[in-house]
């Protein structure tokens, strides 16, 4: 499968539970996954924590875009695809972060301003190759990871 990593960033309010949200990534990633938080000033003034993290490793990127589930992967075969890529070959998704607390995987609607966690998916694209191909075949290959 073409991917070179995966970039996960979510931002936290001094209000939020970072607990269930660290939680909640750690079952997205894996628990091995090591998460970095950064506690800084929002725009506002208020307390804020943002988590990153960083996959470089293909096969733990492939274990991930499995773990977002055939349903989450489904709509993004059956819908625009190319609409989430750049032009630096990233697919970007947000995915509801209110729901991966609760440990449903759910992609957030586009414009709806819910906490998130942003995901960009990096893909290995050479000249030649049609980005749109290589983005299904990600996707298929880990809906069928799934089924095994």
């Amino acid at each position: 499968m073409g991917v070179h990593r995966l970039e996960l960033r979510a931002h936290c309010s001094a209000i939020d539970d970072l607990a269930v949200i660290r939680n909640g990534i750690k079952n997205l990633v894996g628990e091995d996954t090591i998460i970095t938080e950064k506690v800084d000033k929002s725009w506002h003034g208020a307390s804020q924590t943002n988590l990153s993290l960083e996959i470089t490793r293909k096969k733990d990127v492939r274990f991930v875009i499995s773990r977002l589930g055939n349903k989450c992967l489904s709509s993004l075969l059956e819908g625009d695809i190319l609409s989430r890529i750049d032009d630096r070959n990233i697919i970007h998704l947000r995915l509801s972060l209110a729901e991966l607390c609760c440990g449903k995987i759910e992609i957030s609607e586009p414009r709806k301003r819910e906490p998130c966690i942003k995901l960009k998916i990096k893909l290995e694209v050479y000249p030649g190759q049609s980005v749109e191909e290589i983005a299904n075949k990600c996707l298929q290959d880990a809906i069928s990871a799934n089924k095994n």
